[in-house]
């Protein structure tokens, strides 16, 4: 049997890592970590990153002599870094589910590349497409380079969830319970 791995990727930590991992992402950790051979969390941080979290992760997967059944989630920030590190994986290894929840970036959110390669398998993509104040962040649909991988993208633009208004800020949060239930029904 394969080993199985989870990466989830938090959103952006502005204040250079005082805040630590977020609430939602804290709360999906405990709720599959013992699902999983190992559950690698990142608290990414914006002003301080320079890419050093891609390079980790790349070089920690990637090193992996078995072929592992891998899960990547990432929110907002934290979603551009697992779709760069899919990309990155394409000669290296499979990702079986891969998670993005209102992939952003501040003004530049529409600059992101949301294509998902071949390597994919599905692609499950929240996201909301009216800028949040003050960082302007927002997401948009996920496409796929291969006929072969599976899109979901869920557009909650102007939705209310728990009597909650979905913006940039509160999508992760309550999304939570659906990302475990994605992550725990597709673990083999």
């Amino acid at each position: 049997m394969s080993e199985k791995i989870a990466v989830l990727v938090g959103g952006s930590d502005l204040f250079s890592g005082m805040r630590g991992i977020s609430k939602g992402t804290k709360h999906i950790y405990k709720a599959i970590h013992e699902s999983f051979d190992e559950v690698v969390i990142i608290n990414y941080n914006y002003f301080l990153d320079f890419g050093s979290s891609l390079k980790k992760l790349f070089n920690y997967l990637s090193s992996k002599s078995n072929t592992p059944y891998v899960i990547l989630y990432g929110y907002s920030k934290g979603g551009d870094v697992v779709l760069q590190l899919s990309r990155m994986l394409q000669s290296a290894l499979n990702i079986n589910l891969l998670i993005t929840i209102d992939v952003a970036n501040g003004p530049w959110s529409h600059k992101i590349d949301r294509t998902i390669p071949h390597n994919v398998k599905k692609n499950i993509n929240v996201y909301q497409s009216i800028p949040n104040f003050p960082l302007r962040s927002y997401g948009m649909q996920t496409v796929a380079v291969s006929a072969d991988t599976i899109i979901e993208n869920i557009d909650l633009t102007r939705q209310n969830i728990q009597e909650t208004a979905v913006t940039h800020s509160t999508i992760e949060n309550l999304m939570v319970d659906k990302v475990i239930t994605w992550i725990n029904t597709n673990v083999e």
